[in-house]
């Protein structure tokens, strides 16, 4: 009986141990899993932009949408769906002669190329 009282003690502050390593783990999952929404969130929305819409549906001008497009450059993780969404950007749009065309062109080419490295 005096084993069990003499381990008793260290039985007890293993298990608050476990419990604390267990409830930080599920916490940074927790905050893990809010991080990626919130970076997915984000991406979407860049998305919308660059197809010239907001969030509300309403047409965005198109110095917003050139710079959502450079912005998508920052979302690496999420190249594989860019790249064909700003392909089909690209084919859309068409070529055209004047300054803005271009310039949407030219934030077209340099996205897609630095998504395509990774």
């Amino acid at each position: 009986m005096e084993e069990l009282l003499k381990y008793a003690s260290l039985i007890t502050l293993c298990g608050a141990a476990i419990s604390f390593m267990i409830g930080l783990v599920k916490w940074i999952d927790q905050r893990n899993r809010e991080q990626e929404q919130k970076h997915y969130d984000a991406f979407h929305k860049m998305v919308l932009i660059a197809s010239g819409i907001d969030e509300n549906g309403k047409t965005v001008k198109m110095v917003q949408q050139i710079a959502a497009i450079y912005q998508l450059q920052a979302f690496t993780k999420f190249a594989f769906a860019s790249i064909p969404v700003l392909e089909l950007m690209k084919f859309e749009y068409g070529e055209h002669t004047d300054p803005r065309g271009k310039h949407m062109s030219k934030a077209l080419d340099s996205t897609i190329n630095k998504l395509k490295e990774y």
